[in-house]
Order: structure tokens, then sequence, then C-alpha cells
């Protein structure tokens, strides 16, 4: 079984309900894993939603923001969504980006790897001491945990619930391969950024941890918009690609192809407010590096492309700057040409 016959979805939607419906097509069409994020919305909270709205298919948080919960409190959320799903959740956490942690949340962001290394392994903690009714105690720089005289009343479903960890760059890749069950790519992480950045940095985390690469899920994210229409879709990627071009993180993704310039005037255009000239700012040429666009054979390929590094695949609707309801027949699309059976 290779990635292309486990793949995952982003579930999104104006409301609950519409969300709902969409986890329940992705289950019934055969979709391995569905995922949600934060932004708009809780992760948490939308996990245990969904978690009553279907009974087979995997879910998970993808990705919560891991520095402005306690580890505490970001290990009860996990057990809690696995014991309602009947062990089917994945914690997905990521740090986030630091003007936003700190800003909008007032926690400290530090180091992104170390400090997220540390809520990993004091979850794990909490967790073990959870399912073994035992004291939990883990110190660092940034996490100091010291839990006595707390018991969950029951043990958790699964003494170690999987967590995987987002990662665009080295740092935060080899971190994942010392500590974290997976790695969930960035959209647009090209096939070349993997082969030449992520897979390495992984690796060497395996490696120095005494792990085998059997042990660890790598999960690349691909931006898809199946479109008969050719130019429509790729007006759809271009605006994701708008999007994420505007963040200085990502600077190095592009600069690798060539496209360093291109994110650097759409930038420009999103601080002066022109929503339009950023995504003028991004030529055809940059969404088919990094997007898959087009008829289903035309995407599956390149889709193949990315899964043929993989363990398991992520393609992902655009999600900026379109309506809501082309989005929605976005990701309809990828479960009919990647879900195994729709009902």
């Amino acid at each position: 079984m290779g990635a292309i016959d486990k793949v995952s979805l982003g579930v999104t939607g104006d409301s609950p309900d519409q969300m709902a419906e969409l986890a329940r097509s992705a289950e019934a069409g055969g979709i391995h894993r569905v995922w949600v994020i934060e932004l708009f919305r809780n992760a948490f909270t939308q996990a245990t939603y969904l978690s009553t709205e279907t009974s087979s298919v995997q879910l998970g948080t993808g990705i919560a923001w891991g520095f402005v919960r306690s580890p505490m409190s970001i290990a009860m959320s996990a057990m809690d969504i696995d014991e309602i799903s009947g062990g089917r959740f994945t914690l997905g956490l990521g740090p986030g980006v630091k003007r936003l942690i700190e800003t909008w949340h007032g926690v400290e962001y530090g180091r992104p790897a170390p400090h997220m290394r540390e809520t990993i392994e004091a979850v794990r903690e909490i967790i073990r001491a959870a399912a073994t009714f035992e004291p939990a105690r883990y110190e660092g720089e940034y996490e100091d945990v010291d839990i006595r005289g707390w018991t969950r009343g029951t043990a958790p479903v699964r003494a170690e619930i999987p967590i995987f960890t987002a990662a665009v760059q080295e740092g935060m890749s080899r971190m994942a391969g010392d500590v974290a069950d997976g790695l969930i790519g960035h959209p647009l992480c090209s096939a070349r950024w993997i082969e030449e950045k992520i897979i390495p940095a992984f690796e060497l985390g395996l490696s120095r941890s005494g792990r085998n690469r059997s042990d660890f899920t790598f999960l690349p994210s691909i931006c898809v918009a199946i479109d008969d229409d050719y130019e429509r879709g790729l007006d759809a990627a271009r605006r994701t690609v708008a999007f994420y071009s505007t963040v200085k993180t990502y600077m190095p993704l592009y600069e690798l192809h060539g496209f360093g310039e291109n994110a650097a005037q759409a930038a420009a255009a999103f601080r002066k407010g022109d929503i339009e000239g950023v995504a003028a700012a991004i030529p055809d040429e940059m969404v088919e590096c990094y997007c898959a666009v087009g008829t289903p054979d035309q995407v599956r390929e390149k889709v193949g492309e990315v899964a043929d590094l993989a363990d398991e695949i992520f393609p992902g609707a655009p999600n900026y700057f379109i309506p809501p309801e082309q989005i929605a027949e976005y990701n309809e699309r990828i479960i009919e040409v990647f879900g195994k059976g729709s009902a």
C-alpha cells in the first residue's frame, strides 16, 4: 500500500453543519484521515465535534498551535477526543507564526524547534502518567510540569496517542524525526524541497534518536484544484500561493525555485491592502511549480510526484480569496478522485 492509498482531507466550512457534512462525505468516500485547522476556529472543539459526527475515519488537528496551551491542557484534550472517537485521534501540533503567538495569545514563542520538542515530550509524559495512574514530571527550558495527586479516573483509550508536528524547514523537520510520530508538510513544499530539505532532516532526527523509518509517518501536503476549466483552477490555486507569499517564513521555498522576487512583490501588495495585486504578483509557472491543477489525470500525476516521497498524502483545496462554494466544490472533487469508493 502506497501513500496514494492513505489520503487526508482538510475539513473546513462556513458552519459546523457544513464541516460535518464534508467529514461524513470523506468517510463515505474512503478518505483515510480528516484534519481540522486552527485559525478561525479552535482545533480541539472542531475535532471533538467531528468525532461525534463520524464513526470510522481517522481524524486529527492539523494543526493546533502548540505554545498557546499548557501541556496539561493539550494532553487532556487529546485523551478526551481519543476517547470520544474510539481511538481515532491524532494530535497534530505546530508552532504557528511568532507574531501571532506572541501578540494574539501573549505567550512566549522562543526557539520553535526546542520549544515544540519539549511540548511533545511533556504531553507524552502526562498521557503516560494518566494511563498508569502515576505522577507526571517533566522539566525543560520552556515546560516545567509537576503533576501529583491527580488521576484521570479512567485510563485513556490509548497510552500512546500519535503526535504529528508541522514542519517547513530543516530545524523543525529534524525535531520531528527526534520525537514526533509523524510530520505534516506545508502545501507549498515542492517535491524538490521535500527531497533536498525535509527528508534528509527528519531522517537525521530519526537516526540520532535511534528510531527506524518505519516508526515515522511523513504526510506532505499539496494544494489541489481539480477543475476541467484549467484557467479557473489555476486562478484559484494562485490565490493560495499568493496568501502564503505574504509570510516571510516561507521565502526559502520560493527562492529555491527562483520565485523570491514574486513573493516579495505579493507581500508588498498585501501590506498596501491590494488583494488583487497580491494574486497578480504570482505568475502561472509559480502556481504550477507548487500546486496540482487541472483534470483528474493531470492532478493525479502531479500529486503522485509528492506521494512517491511519502507514507500518506494530503491534497488540500485552495482556501484563500475564493468563494466558499468553490472551496466546497474542490473538496468534493478530491474525495471523488482520491477516495476509495464514494458511497
